[in-house]
């Protein structure tokens, strides 16, 4: 059963993709041409997306969706003169019912090349190593809570993130949230998750988090996690309630993808791949109605790194590559 939702869910989305989007957002300059799409979905009234991990009262029966498009400049190689720049779709959605969360969310990656047949990693190929990576996530959680200062919130995720074919794509986590509140102004955050991918095998995380004024429209406002993996921050600061900025730190990239059993890197077919690196970057914020919001996002991405893992998962490779300039726009809507 899970197999039949997949497959027609990625179906939807990549007809969905390629009739109105892939030709739109190739580069930066483009960028004018974004707000048609979310707007154009929003009022299809699709159901909605956020991240399982959430705080505060769930609602009787709501549900949102986020739409976010990005792209990247070129970012070459640290060996040769290969360049790639990047762009992508993300669609987020998100049903809660009583105190039960179920999400779905869809992740397309698209590559653009320029000079392959010189990088380090596939040397001499007569065409591109890949074009596009695709990632489809559904999630469960439940959210309880205890009294005016306490909450627990469970969750469960399945995804799957590949170039072609499915098999050895999953990832699965299971998780609790921790939820503190001692004041209107405060919120802290200790998650426990176990994650197991098909790639790497099983792990278990720890991720603290720290709110400030989040609920807040007035003036300043800020975030800090703490996690196994990286720190990430924000600070943002209201100059009405309808508009907001903020600044931000944290780590991008691609889950992670498995590569096709046809792939011309050498020793990677039927492998593992991630594109990681740190954004510093600002964002805007708007809200149209209390229901209806608009983001820009301008970011600089450094530090990023090609990471190959093989079939096996016993031998693994990473090639840097420079910094790279992105651009977001994202549309959100709830009902």
């Amino acid at each position: 059963m899970f197999d039949a939702v997949y497959n027609s869910s990625f179906n939807f989305y990549t007809k969905l993709y390629n009739s109105r989007y892939k030709e739109k957002y190739m580069k930066l300059w483009m960028c004018k041409k974004w707000f048609i799409i979310p707007i154009y979905i929003s009022i299809l009234g699709l159901p909605t997306v956020a991240t399982a991990h959430s705080s505060g009262p769930a609602a009787d029966n709501e549900g949102n969706i986020e739409i976010e498009l990005f792209s990247t400049s070129d970012s070459k190689s640290s060996i040769g003169n290969t360049q790639v720049g990047t762009s992508g779709l993300l669609v987020e959605t998100e049903y809660e019912l009583n105190n039960m969360i179920f999400s779905f969310n869809y992740e397309r990656w698209n590559y653009s090349w320029s000079n392959p047949e010189n990088l380090p990693f596939a040397s001499g190929i007569t065409g591109d190593p890949w074009s596009t990576f695709n990632t489809l996530q559904f999630g469960f959680a439940y959210e309880q809570e205890l009294n005016n200062r306490w909450e627990f919130n469970y969750y469960l995720e399945a995804e799957s993130s590949y170039e072609k074919e499915t098999s050895g794509s999953r990832e699965y986590e299971a998780g609790v949230d921790f939820i503190y509140e001692p004041s209107k102004n405060w919120t802290y955050t200790f998650n426990v998750n176990y994650e197991y991918l098909d790639a790497e095998g099983g792990e278990i995380g720890v991720d603290v988090g720290i709110e400030w004024n989040h609920d807040t429209k007035e003036g300043w406002s800020g975030e800090i996690e703490l996690s196994s993996e990286f720190p990430e921050m924000s600070l943002r600061y209201h100059f009405t309630q309808a508009f907001s900025t903020s600044i931000f730190y944290n780590e991008s990239g691609t889950n992670t993808i498995r590569l096709s059993d046809s792939s011309p890197v050498p020793g990677m077919q039927g492998g593992y791949f991630e594109d990681e690196y740190n954004s510093l970057g600002v964002q805007l914020d708007y809200e149209f109605t209390p229901k209806r919001h608009l983001s820009f996002r301008l970011q600089q991405n450094s530090g990023r790194t090609f990471n190959f893992l093989d079939k096996s998962g016993t031998v693994g490779t990473v090639y840097e590559f420079g910094d790279s300039v992105e651009a977001m726009v994202k549309y959100s809507h709830e009902f």
